[in-house]
């Protein structure tokens, strides 16, 4: 018994890790094996653990008097003002905010785009629950991994400690081509838009398609419709911004 379920769990275990290495070199055959079994908590630990962990550092080896001026730069508040909100922004307040957000934002982002996938599946007839798009989302999000990594070369890389939050990850579109300061307008929308992202839109089309039989065009349709809303409202705001 003892034997059989271990054999059952290294399974499991080795079906994860296979399905993480064929998210990256035969994405429909990791969809297919998806199907049948989620295998949700390998890709989900990666995403937050290796997040939260990279933050920790970041804040531990950042210049925070730096850091707390570039934040409240450009605010339009008077010295005692400033003051309060340097005190409020302690390493300690921003470190919990940072993890808060990892653990919990991170798995309700999921969870939103799976009910999008999911009322999709409703229209066109998909017999296809929450819980198998909640395992697509996961791990369609498998290419922002990179993203850990990379901060971390980010981070030794940097002199004195003075790196940007937005500046952790070099394959957003503002790092690499525009170099935005992240408190003016369109750095939050150019560093929205990252090589990895759009990676995973590219996922999404090849799972969507794999698991609907829909066309290539039809899963492109319902995959790149809401980030195109999306952008197009930031960029609206941006727009609105300038203006005034």
């Amino acid at each position: 018994m003892t034997t059989t379920a271990s054999t059952d769990i290294n399974h499991v275990r080795s079906s994860a890790f296979s399905t993480l290495v064929s998210m990256f070199t035969e994405p429909s055959r990791a969809f297919a094996a998806l199907e049948k079994r989620s295998m949700v908590l390998l890709p989900l630990l990666l995403a937050t653990l290796g997040s939260a962990l990279l933050l920790l550092w970041y804040y531990q080896s950042v210049d925070f008097a730096w850091l707390q001026e570039k934040l409240l730069a450009g605010k339009d508040m008077e010295p005692a003002q400033l003051e309060a909100a340097k005190k409020f922004m302690g390493k300690s307040t921003l470190i919990g905010m940072s993890l808060a957000s990892t653990f919990i934002g991170i798995p309700v982002f999921y969870a939103l785009i799976a009910v999008y996938f999911l009322i999709v599946a409703k229209v066109s007839n998909l017999t296809i629950g929450f819980g198998q798009w909640f395992a697509f989302a996961t791990w369609s999000a498998v290419p922002s991994l990179l993203s850990i990594p990379l901060g971390v070369i980010q981070i030794l890389l940097t002199q004195q400690g003075q790196l940007a939050p937005n500046q952790l990850n070099p394959l957003s579109l503002n790092q690499l081509f525009f170099h935005i300061d992240m408190n003016l307008p369109w750095a939050g929308l150019l560093d929205n838009i990252t090589v990895t992202s759009i990676w995973v839109m590219v996922l999404m089309v090849i799972g969507f398609q794999t698991w609907s039989k829909k066309s290539r065009a039809t899963s492109i349709a319902v995959v790149v419709t809401p980030c195109l809303i999306i952008y197009g409202v930031m960029a609206v705001i941006n727009l609105m911004h300038k203006a005034s």
